[in-house]
């Protein structure tokens, strides 16, 4: 029984000490994926964004907030961090096209596509109900970032109720220095 202790400490003291090395190999080994050219202009917002929305009829202060997560393939968005309503956007690559995911206040999780881009402009649009369990639940359905310059930007976050555009709320934003 003692043999037995002894060789199964030696064996837990090697993992500890190989297993974070095997990692690290396996990480080498790991290539970084083929991110589209949008992915750049997303890493560029990397920060904190003071400003103002839309919220229910009246402008409401709110602060976002961009990482770069996922071993860089991946740019998390917190829409009004630190407030009640805290949401959270995560921006990717999905077979070679941007992708975006908005886990919503209202309990749902719509996923959007890049329909277009431009220099100053993104335009993510829902195809379909993934994240949504009908077109008529209400969701946010599109958004829009539009650059003014490298420190302000807009988000229009485009809601639908019953299947019908709600219109579009802006996110007016700048760069927090």
């Amino acid at each position: 029984m003692r043999l037995f202790g002894k060789v199964a400490m030696t064996a837990l003291a090697l993992g500890v000490l190989l297993g974070p090395a095997q990692l690290l190999k396996a990480d080498e080994g790991m290539k970084a994926p083929a991110m589209p050219a949008e992915f750049d202009k997303l890493k560029s917002l990397v920060g904190t964004w003071k400003g103002t929305a839309d919220m229910m009829g009246k402008p409401t202060e709110v602060t976002n907030t961009f990482e770069l997560t996922s071993a860089g393939s991946a740019v998390l968005e917190k829409v009004c961090a630190g407030s009640d309503h805290e949401m959270v956007s995560v921006y990717c690559s999905e077979g070679g096209k941007m992708v975006m995911t908005h886990y919503c206040s209202v309990g749902n999780h719509p996923k959007m596509s890049l329909m277009k881009s431009s220099d100053n402009t993104m335009v993510f649009s829902m195809k379909g109900t993934s994240g949504i369990k009908s077109a008529k639940e209400m969701h946010m359905h599109a958004m829009t970032i539009t650059w003014k310059d490298k420190d302000h930007i807009t988000e229009d976050w485009s809601m639908y109720v019953d299947g019908k555009n709600q219109g579009a709320k802006p996110f007016v934003l700048a760069r927090v220095k």
